[in-house]
Formats: C-alpha cells, structure tokens, sequence
C-alpha cells in the first residue's frame, strides 16, 4: 500500500535557467573537469552560477561545515537559480543535516540533484521539506555516455513522466554482462513512492531525525566497493528496524566493485556472493526485489525522483519499472504529488 505524504515538485528546468554549483561533500579532484561540465551545460542552454566554496578545502571536504550549509541554503533563497547541482559526492553531506532550515527549503521547491554521498541531502530534503529530489549523476558525471544524458534531461528538462524504464543498449551480443539488468530476487507486483540511494549513506541515518522513511515506497539501494559481508550487515541493520519489511517493492542497483574482492581490501575467507546475499535478506519479504537495474555508482545511471509514485511488476514474463508521474513542474501547474 502506499502513503499518502503530500511531496512538492520543483520547477521544469528550461533553456536559458540559472542553476547553481556547488560542493556539499567533498572539493572537485580534478579541478579541470569543471570547464568540462561547465560546456555540456552549456549545450543544454543553462546558465550557471558558482558557489563561493566551490574549490574550498578543509580536510576531505570542500569548506567547512557552516560555510557549505551556507552555500546550499543561499543557492535555495536565490529566485534565480532554478536547480542545485553538486559538483560530485564524496565525503560531509551528513554533517550538514542539521544546519539546514528545511521551512526555507520548502518555501522555495527547486531541483537538487546528487548521489552517493548527496544520498543524505537527497533524503533529508524530501523528508523535511515534503520536495521531490534527485538520485541522478553528479554534475561531473552528467554527461558520462548517452543513456545517462537522456534520463537526466528526462528527469529534469520535461513536465511529463519519465514512464517505462528502459535498459542501456547492449554493447554487443555475445558475452554476459554481470549482473543482469533486471534478475528477479523475489517476485511480486507494487506500487509506492520512490525513495533510496547508497546504501552506506541509508544506514548512516539510522537512528537520527533524517532516517529512511520506507513505508509503503519503493525502495531503491545500491553501493561501491563494498564487500558482500559488509552488504549483509548493512541490510540486516535496515531488516532488523523494519524499514526492509515496510518497503513496498525494492530495486538493489547494480553496485559497482560489490563481488568479493571487489573492494580491493582485505575480505573474509568465506565470502558469499552479493547475489547469494540479496537473495538471503531481501528474497522472502513478500514485496517485488529486481537486482541489477544501472543507477548510482555504474557508468550508465536513470535519474530517479524521490517522492514521485512508480510501480514495479516482477514475474515469469520479465521486469516492468515505470515511474509513473512527472517529477517536475511548470509554475502554471500544482507543485505537489500524492506520494
């Protein structure tokens, strides 16, 4: 069943908006791959403002806490900039938390976009502050390879449904790409808000004002260069607090260096699978769980609106993922969905 919080969408984003860029977590690596980004949104016909600690440094993230929350909260206030989009992930979005004014947020709905260690703002903001948000590739990232692109601008750049969710075309015909796009964990059909991210940053809130709401979504998870052993105990912490069984339906992304050994650190002796994990903790909940869709930490990422109701069918006859509605907005249109 789903809930029925009321979630606020933000504005379309058009040719010729100013969005704003920022660094929530950690500096840029490469400070050349901003031009980079800079161009191809340029392409899209978007204008663009920095923050002021952008190339910011203070320890593993870019500026302090303060002055980072500040930038958010400023790009937020600014009726000019129409969408937020951090630069990359990495380290600090979970220490910002609690110095956002979420009230703010909420007066003023606009598109922020992220994943991985942006996983925490994503949550926060669409918890807090009732706003669709973004699970889609960074800002460096955006641009990776075409499947990418389309979903983003899908996601972002339209006031329609994002609809069927389609696979990246395969490269070439022989060979086995591992995992699957769509291998059936567990079979069901459901329907639910969307909500998720990476898995690390899912279990890090556990336990605070900001923790994973479930209940009655559907809930998509995915990680990098992780263990299997450590996947385990992360989704038995989210089994044990109820939030696996609440969901309505789970997609497990594709995870990226997730096998054993992937990690490149030091593993256990006797190492299951992620397939063998996944099929132990998430394959007899009673819901739908697809494992190996291509979000988050893979080459190839759908952008996936928080907040924004989807259904999935998982049976013999194959995967169908459909997120349902539009995640954004024209101002003439109703700024809220039915979660």
């Amino acid at each position: 069943m789903d809930d029925s919080t009321s979630f606020h969408k933000p504005h379309v984003l058009k040719r010729g908006d100013t969005v704003g860029i920022l660094s929530p977590s950690s500096p840029a690596f490469e400070p050349g791959t901003i031009n980079t980004s800079l161009g191809w949104l340029k392409k899209l016909g978007l204008q663009y403002r920095l923050s002021l600690g952008l190339n910011a440094s203070y320890s593993s993230y870019a500026g302090s806490d303060e002055a980072r929350a500040q930038d958010l909260m400023r790009f937020f206030c600014d009726p000019e900039i129409k969408a937020i989009l951090p630069l990359r992930g990495g380290s600090g979005s979970s220490r910002l938390l609690h110095l956002l004014d979420y009230q703010a947020i909420a007066a003023n709905p606009k598109i922020i976009v992220g994943f991985s260690d942006i996983t925490a703002l994503l949550v926060a903001i669409n918890q807090k502050s009732n706003l669709v948000t973004f699970h889609g590739p960074t800002l460096n990232l955006m641009y990776e390879n075409a499947y990418t692109y389309s979903y983003y601008q899908k996601a972002l750049m339209s006031n329609s449904s994002i609809g069927l969710v389609t696979d990246p075309p395969e490269e070439q015909v022989w060979g086995q790409h591992y995992p699957p796009h769509r291998m059936i964990i567990a079979e069901g059909k459901a329907q639910g808000a969307l909500t998720g991210g990476c898995l690390t940053l899912l279990r890090g809130l556990m336990g605070t004002p900001y923790e994973i709401d479930t209940r009655g979504k559907i809930l998509f998870i995915e990680d990098v260069d992780e263990e299997p052993h450590n996947i385990d105990r992360m989704l038995c912490q989210l089994r044990l607090a109820g939030k696996l069984h609440q969901a309505a339906g789970i997609i497990f992304g594709a995870s990226s260096g997730c096998r054993p050994g992937g990690s490149k650190r030091n593993t256990l002796t006797l190492n299951h699978s992620l397939e063998d994990v996944l099929r132990e903790r998430l394959g007899d909940l009673g819901i739908p769980v697809v494992f190996g869709m291509r979000f988050g930490h893979t080459a190839e990422k759908i952008t996936l609106p928080l907040g924004v109701r989807a259904s999935l069918i998982a049976t013999m006859a194959g995967v169908r993922f459909k997120i349902e509605e539009a995640a954004c907005v024209d101002k003439t249109t109703s700024t809220q969905v039915q979660g």
